[in-house]
């Protein structure tokens, strides 16, 4: 009897051991299939997108051919790619916040003080060769269209309205700006330089102070011991 038991003891352990496999393995695959059906899903809304993007870029195209616009010639400014190599500015978000920074000179550097308490006495990075010209033509715009539409520019208009101004220039007429923020970098790079070497001396001047404070309370110690022997 004690044999025919143990026999069926080991037999329902093999079966508890197999279903317990079997168990996982349905759940693995029940959550893979979630996975999967996620990943349907989602390719499903990137090609909605995907299709209403194709269709507002057909509109906008056929609405700048309507006007005349040489959308197909115009070159995009070289500034956008400088700030992702350079940093030289923050990257917006949104069309809304490239308004922002041109519409005002100091949005760049407000936005980067949000963005990290920085040292207020860091150097402040330089501007690139675009927003510069923005800098030097945002009140000769607003002034041309005020005369134009006696009413204040948008944010919108301005932004298209220095794009335009921007593109319209020679290329000599470009180099007077890019030469202006070669200055500007190198101007800060020294500033940097400086920064980093006044701050580390700083830095090695307080480590002293720390050391000598520790010495002298090491010092005092062992004399406090010596008097006590």
């Amino acid at each position: 009897m004690s044999e025919a038991l143990e026999a069926q003891l080991d037999i329902l352990q093999n079966e508890n051991a197999f279903l317990k496999k079997y168990f996982a393995l349905r759940q693995k695959c029940e959550q893979i299939q979630q996975a999967n059906e996620k990943v349907v899903n989602r390719i499903q809304h990137v090609k909605k997108m995907i299709k209403r993007y194709k269709r507002e870029r057909r509109y906008l195209a056929n609405r700048l051919d309507d006007y005349g616009d040489n959308y197909r010639d115009v070159q995009v400014p070289v500034m956008w790619e400088e700030d992702k190599l350079l940093g030289a500015t923050e990257p917006c978000s949104s069309f809304e916040d490239v308004e922002k920074e041109i519409s005002s000179p100091m949005s760049s550097t407000d936005r980067t003080a949000k963005k990290s308490k920085a040292d207020t006495n860091a150097p402040k990075k330089p501007a690139n060769a675009f927003l510069l010209f923005c800098t030097q033509q945002r009140s000769s715009v607003q002034e041309e269209y005020y005369k134009d539409k006696h009413e204040e520019i948008s944010n919108h208009e301005m932004t298209k309205r220095l794009a335009q101004k921007w593109n319209g220039l020679t290329p000599e007429q470009k180099k007077v700006y890019y030469d202006m923020y070669e200055h500007e970098k190198e101007r800060y790079d020294k500033e940097v330089k400086e920064y980093h070497e006044r701050n580390s001396k700083s830095q090695g001047n307080v480590t002293q102070e720390v050391q000598s404070m520790m010495g002298k309370e090491a010092q005092s110690a062992v004399d406090a011991l010596m008097m006590d022997t």
